[in-house]
């Protein structure tokens, strides 16, 4: 006599709840960790934007004094723009093309007080007597650009 073994069908077809739900949260908490590391990413690399666009400024504000007899375009304090003060100055002695803006930097004009607006960035400009002047500006975040806050240059 033949012994059949008949297969036992079991009622283990698919995955359990659990089972499914770390998958679920495995896949989450990833998609959290990179968000938040692509958002550092984006940071940094507005940082490494910022302290560009400030030695390009400090560049022309050099080439600027060395064809002036006067010194260093007087301003009580301002955002550099392309459309008045210190950088039309700048753009008509054509020492630099086009005025750096800083990459967050909203269509209207930030606080003068950098320090104090976070939201509006800005490259900030100040010169009272002619042979020095201060340019402000802020980092997002820690890098190798510099300590979040603000920043400013003195020559």
């Amino acid at each position: 006599m033949k012994i059949i073994k008949k297969m036992r069908l079991s009622n283990n077809q698919g995955f359990t709840l659990v089972e499914l739900l770390v998958v679920i949260s495995i896949i989450g908490f990833l998609t959290v960790a990179s968000v938040v590391a692509f958002n550092i990413a984006r940071m940094q690399s507005r940082d490494a934007i910022r302290v560009a666009n400030v030695a390009t400024i400090n560049r022309a504000l050099a080439m600027y004094l060395n064809e002036s007899l006067e010194g260093y375009p007087a301003s009580v304090g301002e955002c550099l723009s392309e459309d008045s003060g210190v950088g039309s100055n700048l753009k008509a002695e054509k020492v630099i093309i086009n005025i750096p803006t800083d990459p967050l930097w909203s269509s209207e004009a930030p606080n003068p007080g950098v320090a104090e607006d976070t939201d509006g960035f800005c490259y900030y400009y100040i010169s009272g007597d002619k042979e020095v002047y201060q340019l402000s500006y802020y980092l997002e975040a820690n890098s190798k650009s510099g300590d979040a806050g603000a920043h400013t240059f003195v020559q």
